[in-house]
């Protein structure tokens, strides 16, 4: 199984990485790469536009994407891309700004018996708790649905048939690339993870995604977007796993105590 661990890092930021390996500094073996993360700052229209279209943006977002989030997304494409071009059978995508509580090995070894075919792993939670509609025993790691992809996007694991759906249906993006990887009835696989999730933001270091937004969100377009991602997402989760499913999701204790739901 051939798998690498990427850090996404701005070169103006060498302390965010330097802080990453040292997150990783207990298993001095894993395959470690850096994959040099676009400034949205800095880049010219024309290369931004290779990726982003602001069409896309008017008919999937409610506000207009600020530099930093549309850096953020080419950051993550280029990834994708370096999965297709090593042929990796996956890769565990981290943002710089990780922490690591738990035993990685287990966890990339989990990813790697995780039955196939699988495009995307949610590893990380760091806003609302969602509840977890389904799940595979496993140990130590469960492999869980949730009812609601996690935002964020601080770390994930994609596999080579991930990336290849992703280039192909989220290129040109529109929306925030957290934001896209809770559609993922329109991209085309289910939302998962492994629990318990061992990342998590470190918020000591100041977001290089956030930034002045002169543009006002579009208070009527975000609250029919809201509606519109909550009826296609329960008819997403009513299809896939059913009503009994739907008034068992609940949230778990991030544990390897948790309750167990089958499938």
């Amino acid at each position: 199984m051939r798998y690498k661990i990427f850090i996404i890092n701005l070169a103006r930021s060498p302390e965010r990485y330097q802080q990453a390996l040292a997150q990783l500094a207990q298993w001095p073996d894993l395959p470690v790469e850096r994959i040099d993360a676009a400034d949205g700052r800095v880049m010219s229209a024309a290369d931004i536009a290779q990726y982003y279209s602001a069409s896309a943006n008017q008919r999937l977002h409610h506000k207009t994407l600020k530099a930093g989030e549309k850096g953020a997304f080419i950051s993550h494409i280029r990834c994708w891309q370096q999965i297709v071009a090593q042929q990796l059978d996956f890769a565990l995508i981290l943002e710089d700004d990780f922490l690591v509580d738990g035993d990685l090995p287990a966890l990339l070894s989990a990813i790697a018996a995780v039955p196939t075919p699988w495009h995307l792993l949610k590893l990380a939670m760091p806003n609302k708790q969602q509840k977890i509609i389904a799940s595979s025993p496993g140990t130590p790691f469960q492999l869980v649905h949730f009812q609601k992809n996690p935002i964020s996007a601080v770390a994930q694991a994609v596999s080579l048939a991930g990336a290849k759906l992703l280039l192909e249906r989220e290129v040109p993006f529109g929306r925030p690339v957290d934001v896209a990887m809770q559609y993922s009835w329109q991209l085309g696989f289910q939302a998962m993870g492994l629990w318990p999730l061992i990342f998590k933001p470190d918020l000591g270091f100041d977001s290089t995604i956030a930034g002045k937004q002169n543009d006002q969100v579009k208070r009527s377009v975000f609250y029919w977007r809201r509606l519109e991602f909550i009826v296609a997402n329960l008819w997403h989760n009513l299809k896939t796993y059913g009503p009994k499913a739907l008034l068992r999701a609940r949230k778990w204790p991030n544990s390897r105590g948790s309750t167990r739901l089958s499938n």
